[in-house]
């Protein structure tokens, strides 16, 4: 399971910024098409997270979707499953403009008391 070695850097990442101080919550976006499994990688935060700035917080995923652009007919649109067919023109010539992302979309610290 690779989610393993991407929380790992994601922990190592909330450290450094968190430069000290608590993490409250980490925000993830995790595209549909990007590989990961988010209840392997949300089940792999809290097995690592002991012992880091992170012990006490959250994980809140958003899952992006599949969007895809004809470069034919010019559009975009979200596609539910792998088939990148345009569905306004039918063409196979289209791009992938988001779904293979996986990235830390912020965190919050908690606040010194």
């Amino acid at each position: 399971m690779h989610e393993y070695s991407i929380v790992q850097s994601m922990l190592d990442l909330c450290e450094k910024h968190a430069k000290g101080k608590q993490v409250d919550k980490v925000v993830v976006k995790i595209g549909k098409m990007s590989g990961i499994e988010p209840h392997f990688l949300k089940e792999s935060f809290n097995v690592f997270k002991e012992e880091t700035t992170c012990q006490d917080a959250t994980m809140e995923m958003h899952l992006i979707d599949i969007t895809i652009v004809c470069k034919d007919c010019g559009k975009e649109d979200i596609v539910d499953s792998f088939n990148f067919f345009c569905p306004h023109c039918k063409g196979g010539n289209t791009e992938v403009l988001t779904g293979q992302e996986m990235h830390i979309d912020y965190i919050e610290l908690k606040e010194e008391k």
